[in-house]
């Protein structure tokens, strides 16, 4: 039996559920569960200024009722926007900060067991303060900016005293150094 075509089991605006039928490695019918939105694709953002500073979110989530330590990113939600602009505007929404040059990374899963979602990883360079940040609407942002060089440490303390951490930010610096060291070989 091939999977069934999805069946919505619940939707609002932002994303939904749907359930699809398939046959298990024993033969039984089974019903597998996942989330999808009206895009897939999310950006996240690791920044620098031309110091080498890079804005840092401290973000309150509600469906952990804590905050978390993040970098910027948001989801694809404008038609037609294309996701490195979607990458600039929300650099700009959430931290205050424009980026000069938005470079690509990689686009990846986040959790493939659970949802449709792909994250879109870039670099922003030659960050150029706009504004304040801190996010629009319901966002609960603090935006605080750390030496590149020390965001790892700065980021291990922080989960080692109890603070809850993004894990993409620790292959989001992977990414970024290996695209650096590119440039700078190039150079």
């Amino acid at each position: 039996m091939q999977d069934s075509t999805p069946q919505i089991v619940w939707e609002c605006p932002w994303i939904r559920v749907e359930e699809r039928r398939f046959a298990g490695r024993d033969g039984n019918e089974r019903s597998y569960y996942s989330v999808h939105r009206p895009n897939p694709h999310t950006v996240h953002m690791l920044g620098l200024t031309p110091d080498g500073m890079v804005p840092l979110l401290r973000q309150w989530r509600v469906p952990l009722q804590n905050w978390v330590w993040e970098l910027p990113a948001g989801v694809c939600d404008v038609d037609g926007e294309k996701p490195e602009d979607t990458a600039a505007r929300e650099m700009i929404e959430e931290t205050g900060w424009s980026p000069g040059e938005v470079i690509h990374l990689l686009t990846a899963t986040v959790s493939p067991g659970l949802t449709d979602e792909l994250y879109n990883a870039y670099l922003c360079l030659n960050l150029e303060r706009v504004g304040d940040g801190g996010g629009v609407g319901n966002e609960r942002i603090e935006v605080r900016l750390v030496p590149f060089p020390q965001l790892l440490m700065f980021l291990m303390e922080a989960a080692r005293v109890g603070d809850l951490v993004d894990a993409k930010i620790f292959a989001h610096i992977t990414l970024a150094l290996g695209k650096l060291d590119d440039m700078t070989r190039q150079d």
